[in-house]
């Protein structure tokens, strides 16, 4: 069988695939898609997510493979402009990363382009850093950079970036502002800079497409927002990073709209984006958690808000730690009550189990009661047996004809033969039955059936008890029937390989399988069932013991079943 890790691997690989399907579906036609998630798809979307946050640290390695690589690849570059592409997509590969990080291969950026005489892509450069700073929750350090930029000396594309960064300083300013005049100042100056960075940008820019969606929602104008994000999906390539924030506003735009099943598909595919991509900025996961919570999956909630956290912290956002402190704080209290509940519950349960445990003491103690009665009727009986016995003998001494003597004691042989087999099968069914009540109550207790547990009699313990009480009863009445069966069975032997028991009152393993053959009992596995040992085990017995017998082995048994009958020959 597979284990539960390849299982989950399996799991993703289908899931995975499922998704690239839908994803080649949406960049065909997106109209029809957006009608196509169901609940089921959203439930087999979460199954997803849980897969890949388990192995989160393995899509953490392929990044960070991939940025040693591009760092081994800088020192092999021989020119400044190889260099600085190298430097910058390694910039690139931290950016949803780690924050610090990509501002320190941006500032490397920002050298080489001075190195290389380039102002506009230094203010570019310092543009992004500006940007990564905002993102981190830095405005004070994003303003300052942003102010020692020209703007006239940067070229179309550059002033854009530069654009685009002030614009998202104003938004985050706008977003966490406290007072309502200074959000409505940030959030005209967010939508003046998106403006002019929407002029300068070229529309296969993400930040194009960002700008225009960004708009359309602050205008309210959703419907709008979602046409606009229906163009810029088809050139989000399936699974990358923009594909996740392309996902997220698609998210925003049906959450507006009231499509709640729309808007948990798009999020989640945000959300598997982002893991998959090593992203550490995990804002749709907060989003996702939050979500779950008002649902009451509180226990999702808190795994996705706990891997949301310690991304967070690896990425280095501080805003963003900041959101997670009060979701946190709700979880713990949700878990506090859920605990409470639980708490009550298991109270509940112990009462009832110590009620059901008095009632099955009352019932141990009757049927201990029950069980003395039934001792004392058995010594009763024993008694009276004995009485007839003594009837029998001074009856039978009685008769002068020595025939009918004859004839009675050889049916008294048969009864008492058929007597003995009917009593050791009685005792094996007796005993596998103790055993196969002892598992169901077990299985009983185990599924909390407590209304069945009144039929509970004995512990594992007693099966072992009454089978060697089982041994003892058949060794003595087989003693009693046959009290010369030992000698004669070890006449029939050489003497090298004679078989003695411990003591005169009982038998060992060997001469209880020849005693049950002399009772007529030869199937071995009838004798392996009544002695609990396999079917190979008493095969070797009676072989080896056969092997040893001073008569021919293959009439050694004949002879055993016939000791104890009149005339019967053992030598």
């Amino acid at each position: 069988m597979k284990s539960t890790r390849q299982k989950n691997v399996i799991y993703e690989c289908i899931c995975h695939a499922a998704m690239t399907v839908a994803l080649l579906w949406l960049t065909v036609c997106p109209a029809k898609a957006a009608t196509r998630p169901t609940a089921a798809s959203i439930d087999s979307l979460l199954h997803c997510i849980d897969t890949a946050i388990e192995h989160s640290e393995q899509y953490v390695h392929k990044k960070m493979d991939r940025i040693n690589y591009l760092k081994s690849e800088i020192e092999q570059a021989e020119t400044l402009s190889a260099k600085y592409e190298l430097t910058y997509q390694i910039y690139v590969e931290y950016l949803p990363f780690i924050n610090d990080s990509a501002i320190v291969y941006l500032e490397r950026c920002s050298e080489i382009a001075q190195q290389m005489g380039d102002d506009s892509k230094k203010g570019s450069c310092l543009s992004l850093i500006a940007l990564s700073c905002s993102n981190a929750g830095m405005y004070i350090e994003s303003e300052a950079i942003l102010k020692d930029i020209n703007p006239s000396s940067l070229h179309d594309i550059d002033l854009g970036l530069y654009y685009y960064a002030y614009g998202h300083l104003s938004g985050e300013l706008a977003y966490y502002g406290k007072f309502k005049d200074m959000r409505k100042k940030y959030t005209e100056s967010s939508m003046e800079n998106f403006m002019l960075a929407q002029q300068n940008l070229p529309h296969s820019h993400k930040y194009y497409n960002q700008c225009r969606e960004m708009m359309a929602q602050n205008q309210g104008d959703f419907k709008q927002s979602l046409a606009i994000n229906n163009e810029w999906i088809k050139q989000a390539k399936a699974g990358s990073t923009e594909y996740a924030l392309v996902s997220f506003y698609r998210y925003l735009d049906y959450k507006a709209l009231g499509d709640s099943i729309q808007a948990m598909y798009w999020l989640g595919e945000s959300v598997l984006s982002d893991i998959r991509n090593a992203v550490m900025d995990q804002g749709s996961l907060w989003e996702m958690a939050n979500l779950l919570m008002t649902k009451g999956d509180i226990d999702r909630s808190y795994r996705y808000i706990c891997f949301t956290s310690d991304c967070a912290d690896r990425f280095g956002s501080r805003q963003r730690l900041s959101r997670i402190s009060p979701l946190l704080s709700h979880i713990a209290k949700q878990y506090k009550t859920n605990e409470e509940k639980s708490n009550r519950s298991l109270c509940y349960t112990i009462v009832a189990i110590s009620l059901l445990s008095v009632l099955l003491l009352a019932a141990l103690v009757y049927v201990y009661h029950k069980r003395n009665q039934l001792a004392m009727t058995r010594d009763q009986l024993a008694k009276s047996n004995e009485q007839l016995k003594d009837t029998n003998t001074q009856l039978s001494s009685l008769n002068s004809q020595l025939a009918l003597l004859n004839l009675q004691l050889s049916e008294a042989n048969r009864v008492k033969d058929e007597y003995v087999g009917r009593f050791l099968r009685l005792c094996s069914v007796y005993i596998d039955k103790l055993e196969d009540m002892r598992k169901k109550v077990i299985k009983r207790v185990k599924n909390k059936q407590f209304n069945e547990l009144a039929e509970l009699t004995r512990s594992a313990d007693f099966t072992g008890k009454e089978t060697d009480e089982l041994y003892e009863n058949f060794d003595n009445a087989f003693l009693q029937l046959f009290p010369s069966f030992v000698y004669e069975f070890n006449a029939l032997l050489k003497p090298e390989n004679r078989v003695m028991p411990p003591d005169n009152k009982s038998l060992n393993t060997i001469i209880r399988i020849f005693a049950l053959i002399r009772l007529g009992i030869t199937d071995s596995s009838k004798i392996a069932e009544f002695l609990h040992y396999s079917v190979n085990t008493i095969y070797n017995y009676r072989a080896n013991i056969k092997n040893g017998a001073l008569c021919d082995r293959t009439e050694f048994e004949d002879r055993v079943r016939q000791i104890g009958m009149p005339n019967a020959k053992n030598t």
